[in-house]
């Protein structure tokens, strides 16, 4: 016997080599274990993208929501603006004046729900007689002008405050050649928004 015929004879009695038989099933079970690992993982990805496309659709959802809200706060407050305005122009009256060429337009501003803070904003009063052509305009202050029959801008009107109740008079200077059949007050808020407007027939001289 040659001396490396003899050697792994006495390393294979000291280390005896062991085998593992793998049957069928074997494979089957792990194939089968595979199966069900790679399902689930495909589940769960799917489970994933699913759950941030969704949130995703939520979050546009939820903010064209908010900007619906929005839209349509804005509207109410506008509509509640127009239909119960902060002030209202109580007990208008135009007089003449028998020794003055001319006429006066008083009332007074009032605020709405006793409103506990002051309302700051400008007015315009203007007399205006529609049935001539071209219509005559008077606009008090004078430095304003008239924009589709509004006068403008606001902020050149007269300033005021007003907490509760305030009175406002203002006299119209004209010729006796002029002739004027309408006042009408304009309120602007400190904005320049036009929030109320009320007018009153002046008597003939």
């Amino acid at each position: 016997m040659k001396f490396d015929s003899w050697r792994l004879i006495i390393l294979r009695s000291f280390n005896p080599v062991k085998t593992i038989r793998l049957g069928k099933r074997i494979f089957l079970y792990f194939a089968i274990g595979g199966g069900i690992f790679a399902v689930l993982v495909a589940f769960f990805v799917y489970q994933s993208v699913t759950l941030q496309y969704e949130n995703t659709r939520l979050k546009d959802e939820v903010n064209r929501l908010k900007s619906q809200v929005s839209g349509l706060s804005q509207k109410l407050s506008q509509v509640a603006a127009e239909a119960y305005p902060p002030l209202q122009v109580e007990e208008m009256q135009v007089i003449r004046e028998p020794k003055r060429a001319g006429f006066v337009g008083r009332f007074w501003l009032v605020q709405a729900n006793l409103q506990e803070t002051p309302f700051i904003g400008t007015l315009a009063m203007v007399a205006k007689n529609e049935s001539l052509r071209p219509p005559a305009y008077r606009v008090i202050p004078a430095e304003m002008g008239l924009e589709k029959g509004i006068p403008q801008p606001a902020e050149r009107g007269k300033p005021f405050t007003v907490l509760g109740k305030k009175f406002v008079e203002a006299f119209f200077d004209v010729a006796p050649e002029e002739v004027f059949q309408m006042l009408t007050v304009f309120i602007f808020s400190k904005e320049g928004k036009l929030i109320l407007q009320k007018s009153a027939e002046i008597p003939k001289p």
